[in-house]
């Protein structure tokens, strides 16, 4: 299983990036942000690889954004790389 992580410094920003998203018809859902990657304001918005390739460019203009991660699922939890 993988899956995209927009990781903001704002709450309010991921509030609105999922928001954005949930109105455009994307598969989102409004997360706690990973201790991995450890920035952010504690929520990140997950989506599919799909949605955020179609999303990309949308969700990186956020006035608090602070990266992309992608999720992994392993047989020991996953790993969290930044893209």
């Amino acid at each position: 299983m993988e899956y995209v992580l927009a990781v903001y410094r704002s709450r309010n920003v991921a509030i609105k990036a999922y928001n954005y998203l949930a109105s455009r018809g994307a598969t989102c859902a409004l997360v706690s942000t990973p201790r991995a990657a450890n920035v952010g304001c504690g929520l990140s918005v997950k989506l599919s690889r799909g949605d955020f390739e179609r999303e990309r460019s949308v969700l990186a203009d956020g006035e608090s954004f602070v990266g992309f991660y992608l999720f992994k699922s392993t047989y020991r939890g996953g790993t969290l790389t930044r893209m």
